[in-house]
C-alpha cells in the first residue's frame, strides 16, 4: 500500500475487469467475475482512490468512457435494421444486461460514491452508466427511440392495449440519464401536435360548456400522465400541460367563442370562468378513472 500506483498501470487491472463484464450484454455468464477477480478490482480502485496522489477523477472519466465504448461496441449493433415493437423490445434486453454489468463495475468503484462523487456532487455511478448508455444510442438511434416511444404513449392516451412494462422501463431509464432534456422536449411537442388536432375534433363533437369541461378534465390526466412518464414533479407537469395541452386547445376555444359574436360570448363567459379559476388551482387528486392510467399509480 505504501507504493504508488500509476493512474496507467491501475487501470489496466480495472480495464481488464470491465472488458470482462461486457460478456455480459451478450448473454454471457462467463462475464460475472469471481470473487477474487471482483476483489482485486475493488483493491485497485480503493488504492488509487486514497493514495496521496490519487486518481479519482480519471477512474470516474474511465469509468464513464469505457462504459459508453462498450455500447458502442455490443449495443449498436443489435439495434440496427430494427423498428418500432422489435427495436424497443431488443432496446430493453440490452438496457437490462447492461444494468446487470454495472452493478458489478459499480461495485468496483464504490468507493468513489462514499465519498468523491457526493463530495464534488457529481452523478451517482448508476445516473452515470445510464448516460453512457442512452447517449451513444440516442445518438445514432434518436429517430427510431422517439417514434417508438411516442407511439406508445400515443396509444395509451386513445385508450389502446400497451406493454407497460416495456414503455415505462425505458422511459424511467432516460430519465436518469442526461438525455432526459431531448425525450422531455420531443414529448412535449409530440402532446402539443396531438391536442392540436383534438381541438379541432372536439369543438365539432362538444358544445363550447362540454368543450371545456373536457379541456379541465383533459389537463388533469396529462398532469398525471406526464409525472410518470418524465418522472419530473406535479408542479413542473403542470406548468408543462398549460403550453402543450391548454394552449392548443384554449386557442381552438377562443376563435369558435368569437363566431356567433357578443351574444354567444356572453352565454359561455360564466363557464370559461369557472374552468380558468380551476386550472389555475390543479390538482391530480381530482377524479381520475382513466383505466390505462391505474397502472401508474
Amino acid at each position: 500500500m505504501s507504493d504508488h500506483l500509476s493512474f496507467e498501470d491501475g487501470w489496466k487491472v480495472l480495464e481488464q475487469g470491465i472488458v470482462k463484464c461486457s460478456k455480459i450484454l451478450e448473454d454471457c455468464t462467463a462475464g460475472r467475475p469471481t470473487v477474487a477477480e471482483y476483489m482485486n478490482c475493488y483493491d485497485c480502485a480503493y488504492r488509487m482512490a486514497v493514495q496521496q496522489n490519487q486518481y479519482c477523477q480519471e477512474m470516474y472519466n474511465g469509468y464513464k468512457t469505457t462504459l459508453a465504448d462498450c455500447v458502442r461496441a455490443m449495443v449498436l449493433p443489435r439495434l440496427m435494421h430494427k423498428r418500432d415493437d422489435c427495436f424497443l423490445r431488443e432496446l430493453v434486453k440490452m438496457w437490462s444486461n447492461y444494468c446487470v454489468m454495472v452493478k458489478f463495475i459499480a461495485g468496483f468503484f464504490a468507493y468513489l460514491s462514499r465519498w468523491f462523487l457526493e463530495h464534488r456532487k457529481l452523478p451517482s455511478l448508476e445516473d452515470t452508466a445510464a448516460t453512457s448508455f442512452f447517449s451513444p444510442v440516442f445518438s445514432n438511434f434518436n429517430n427510431e427511440i422517439s417514434d417508438a416511444l411516442l407511439m406508445l404513449i400515443r396509444q395509451e392516451r386513445d385508450g389502446y392495449s400497451v406493454d407497460m412494462d416495456l414503455l415505462m422501463g425505458i422511459m424511467r431509464a432516460i430519465c436518469r440519464s442526461e438525455i432526459k432534456t431531448i425525450m422531455k422536449s420531443a414529448v412535449i411537442q409530440d402532446t402539443y401536435v396531438y391536442y392540436s388536432k383534438k381541438s379541432s375534433e372536439w369543438i365539432v363533437q362538444y358544445p363550447l360548456p362540454d368543450y371545456l369541461a373536457k379541456v379541465k378534465e383533459t389537463i388533469l390526466k396529462e398532469t398525471k400522465r406526464l409525472i410518470h412518464y418524465l418522472c419530473i414533479s406535479e408542479e413542473e407537469s403542470s406548468n408543462l400541460c398549460l403550453k402543450a395541452v391548454r394552449a392548443p386547445l384554449m386557442q381552438t376555444y377562443e376563435k369558435e367563442k368569437h363566431i356567433g359574436g357578443q351574444v354567444l360570448l356572453q352565454t359561455y363567459k360564466t363557464a370559461e370562468e369557472e374552468l380558468l379559476a380551476r386550472c389555475s388551482l390543479l390538482t391530480i387528486d381530482s377524479g381520475m378513472d382513466d383505466s390505462s392510467l391505474n397502472y401508474m399509480e
